[in-house]
C-alpha cells in the first residue's frame, strides 16, 4: 500500500520521498519553483505621490521604501513653503 501511494499519488520514489521529510529537498516535478515578485508599491501611497507631483511611472519605479521617504520629502518641501 505504501509503495502505491508513492508510486500512484505522490510520484516520488521512495528514495525522493525520504529526501524531502529528511532534507526539505522538493522532487523535481518538471517545472521551475516560481519566485516571489518584487514587492510592489502600496496603492495609497502611489496616489499619495501622484498627488503631490510625482508622475506615476517614475513612483512606479521606487520601492516601498524609497516611496515613503519621497513623500516624507515633498511634505516636508510643502510645509516649508506654505
Amino acid at each position: 500500500m505504501w509503495s502505491h501511494i508513492l508510486k500512484q499519488q505522490l510520484e516520488v520514489t521512495q528514495e525522493e520521498f525520504w529526501n524531502c521529510v529528511r532534507e526539505g529537498q522538493l522532487p523535481d516535478r518538471g517545472f521551475e519553483p516560481l519566485t516571489a515578485p518584487p514587492q510592489s508599491l502600496p496603492l495609497f501611497l502611489l496616489r499619495e505621490l501622484m498627488r503631490l507631483g510625482v508622475s506615476e511611472q517614475d513612483a512606479l519605479t521606487l520601492t516601498p521604501a524609497e516611496a515613503a521617504e519621497k513623500r516624507a520629502d515633498l511634505l516636508a518641501g510643502a510645509e516649508g513653503a506654505v
